[in-house]
C-alpha cells in the first residue's frame, strides 16, 4: 500500500525540528513550570544543534572536467551516504551552536507580478502551493505581508491578477479579506507580515515567524469562512447549471444558517465552476461579487461553537452525471491567526554568525566547502569551552600538532591550505600554522591522499617534497575542543549529520563575519 507524505506532515516535521532546536538552545523554552531537572522534561532530549563549517582540502575536477577555481565548476551533489557523514565529521574546522532565535519556519517566496494567474487556496488540491503551466502558487508576499488567494472568479473568469490598491485590510471589521478595488476578480487574504530585519529572510525564503495582530472580532470575522468550493468531478452531459445545495455545520454538529447559496457553471457538459453568491444580493451574471462584497454578520456567528466547522456540497439535477465538489472553510480563529499551520511552512531556516576567529580564536580563518548541521554531539571533557560575544558555544574542531626547535618557515609560508603532510606514516591535510605557538592545525579525512593515523610524537614533519620542516613534541596529535571520534568507545563518529551543503570553496577573512544560512525542505 503506498504512502502518501501529506503537506501537514511534513509541516510537523519542520515544526518538530525547530522546536527541538529552540528547547536545545534555550532551557526555559517548552519546559514545565517549576521543574528544572531537564531528564524529567516529557518530550525533550538533551540534544544539541550546531553549524559547521568545514573542509580546507579542494575539490576534484566536476563531471565537465572544471577546477574549482573555475567559473563553471559545480561542487559534488550529497549522495547521503554514512561514509559521507563521516567525512563531514572529519572536515570540520568550527562548530557553532544554534541560537533560539536562529532557526525558524519558512515558505518559499514568491513576489506577486502584475499579469500572473493565482491559483486560489483549495484544500482538495494538492498542487495549490506549486506553479503549474501558467498557474502560479496561491501565496504570495507583496509590499512586507504575505497574502492568501481565497478568490480568483469574484468579478470574471479572466484570471490576470491585480493586487487592490491598498495591501491591508478593507476595513477593520473584515480583517485580512481585502476584494475592493480588485478589478479582475481576485480576492486575497493578509495572513502574515515579513520582518524585513529577520536574518533568515533572504531573496528565496520568508521566515513565517507570527500572524498578524487579529483581535477578537477580526476572528470572529474570518473563522469559519466559506472561502472556496472546488469541482473534484465535473461530470457530463449538463444542459443546463445544475442545482448546488451546501449544508453547513457548526463544531455543535448543528446545521448553520449561513445566509449564501451556490452557482454552477457549465461549460460543454461540464460543471466548470463553482461561485458562492449572497443570497440577500441579487445574483451576478458571472463571478462571485456578491459574496465577497457583501460578507456580513449572517454567514458567521458571534462564538466559536457557532461558526462553520464542515460543509457538504451536493450538485442535484435531471441531467448530467457525476460532478461531485468539496468545500474549503477556514479555521474556526481565521486563517491570520493559523498562518504557519496553514502556509507551506515545511521549510526550515536555520543561521549563525562566526565573527572573525571567535572568542579564544576557535574558528580558524580558513576557507571552507562543507556547511552542516550537526546534533548530539560531545566536547572532548580534556578541553575547555568557548562562547561568543553572544553567548553562544563555539568549538573548534581542528587536530594540531606543536612543532619543536625552528621551524622551517621558507617551506611553511610557501604551503596551500589542503597541501598533504607527512610524519612518520601519518599523512594529513595542511590548514593553518600559529606562529607564535607553533601549532601546525590539520585535518584527514577517507581521501586516498591521507589517512587516519595519528601524528606520532618527536617525529619529523615533511612537505609535499619531503623535505623537513621541524620535529613534533613529545606529545604528538593533540585533540580540539570538539574531537571527531568519541573516545570512549573508541572509533564511534562524535554526533550525527542532520544536513549539510557542498559548497564551492569560501575564504574566510580575519577581520569578517560569515552570516551562514541552511534551509532544510521536509
Amino acid at each position: 500500500m503506498p504512502a502518501i507524505i501529506t503537506d501537514d506532515f511534513r509541516r510537523n516535521q519542520a515544526r518538530l525540528l525547530v522546536n527541538d532546536i529552540k528547547a536545545s538552545a534555550d532551557s526555559n523554552f517548552d519546559s514545565p513550570s517549576g521543574n528544572s531537572n531537564e531528564a524529567t522534561w516529557p518530550y525533550r532530549g538533551n540534544n544539541r544543534y550546531s553549524i559547521g563549517l568545514g573542509k580546507a582540502d579542494p575539490w576534484g575536477n566536476d563531471s565537465n572536467g572544471n577546477s574549482e577555481s573555475t567559473t563553471g565548476f559545480s561542487p559534488p551533489s550529497p549522495d547521503g551516504t554514512i561514509q559521507e557523514d563521516h567525512d563531514v565529521i572529519s572536515n570540520l574546522s568550527v562548530l557553532k551552536d544554534v541560537g533560539g532565535t536562529g532557526v525558524k519556519q519558512l515558505i518559499a517566496k514568491n513576489p506577486w507580478t502584475t499579469g500572473r494567474k493565482y491559483k486560489v487556496y483549495d484544500e482538495a488540491d494538492d498542487d495549490m502551493f506549486y506553479t503549474s503551466g501558467d498557474l502560479y502558487p496561491c501565496v504570495v508576499t507583496h509590499e512586507n505581508k504575505v497574502y492568501l488567494c481565497l478568490s480568483n472568479t469574484a468579478t470574471t473568469s479572466n484570471f490576470t491578477a491585480v493586487l487592490p490598491s491598498t495591501t491591508g485590510p478593507a476595513a477593520a471589521n473584515i480583517y485580512g479579506v481585502t476584494a475592493k478595488g480588485d478589478a479582475q476578480g481576485y480576492v486575497w487574504a493578509h495572513v502574515a507580515d515579513v520582518n524585513t530585519s529577520d536574518p533568515l529572510l533572504t531573496n528565496q525564503f520568508v521566515p513565517i515567524n507570527s500572524s498578524p495582530s487579529v483581535t477578537a472580532a477580526q476572528k470572529q470575522r474570518t473563522g469559519g469562512l466559506i472561502s472556496h468550493i472546488a469541482i473534484t468531478n465535473g461530470g457530463s452531459g449538463y444542459s443546463n447549471p445544475p442545482s448546488v445545495v451546501i449544508t453547513a455545520v457548526d463544531y455543535n454538529g448543528d446545521v448553520v444558517n449561513t445566509g449564501i447559496s451556490a452557482r454552477a457553471v457549465v461549460s460543454g457538459g461540464v460543471v466548470t465552476r463553482i461561485d458562492l453568491v449572497d443570497a440577500l444580493q441579487s445574483p451576478l451574471t458571472d463571478g462571485s461579487e456578491s459574496y465577497w462584497d457583501h460578507i456580513g454578520d449572517d454567514h458567521l456567528h458571534a462564538t466559536a461553537a457557532d461558526r462553520v466547522k464542515y460543509v457538504t456540497v451536493a450538485i442535484q439535477t435531471s441531467s448530467g452525471t457525476n460532478a461531485t465538489a468539496y468545500a474549503t472553510v477556514a479555521p474556526v480563529d481565521g486563517y491570520a491567526a493559523s498562518a504557519i499551520n496553514i502556509l507551506p511552512t515545511w521549510f526550515v531556516g536555520l543561521t549563525a554568525e562566526f565573527v572573525n576567529k571567535e572568542t579564544d580564536d576557535d574558528a580558524a580563518i580558513i576557507d571552507f566547502r562543507q556547511v552542516s548541521l550537526l546534533k548530539n554531539f560531545t566536547r572532548d571533557p580534556n578541553h575547555g569551552e568557548g562562547t561568543d560575544d553572544e553567548g553562544k558555544i563555539v568549538l573548534d574542531a581542528l587536530k594540531y600538532v606543536t612543532l619543536t626547535g625552528t621551524p622551517n618557515t621558507t617551506i611553511i609560508n610557501n604551503l596551500s591550505q589542503g597541501d598533504v603532510l607527512t610524519c612518520g606514516t601519518a599523512k594529513f591535510y595542511f590548514d593553518y600554522y600559529d606562529a607564535a605557538t607553533k601549532n601546525l592545525y590539520y585535518h584527514q579525512n577517507s581521501n586516498r591522499d591521507v589517512n587516519f593515523i595519528d601524528i606520532p610524537a618527536s617525529t619529523a614533519l615533511k612537505s609535499p617534497n619531503a623535505s623537513t620542516i621541524a620535529n613534533t613534541d613529545s606529545t604528538g596529535t593533540r585533540r580540539p575542543e570538539y574531537n571527531a571520534y568519541d573516545s570512549s568507545p573508541s572509533g564511534v563518529t562524535n554526533g550525527e549529520v542532520i544536513f549539510h551543503e557542498n559548497r564551492a570553496p569560501f575564504q574566510r577573512g580575519s577581520s569578517q563575519t560569515e552570516e551562514v544560512k541552511l534551509i532544510i525542505q521536509l
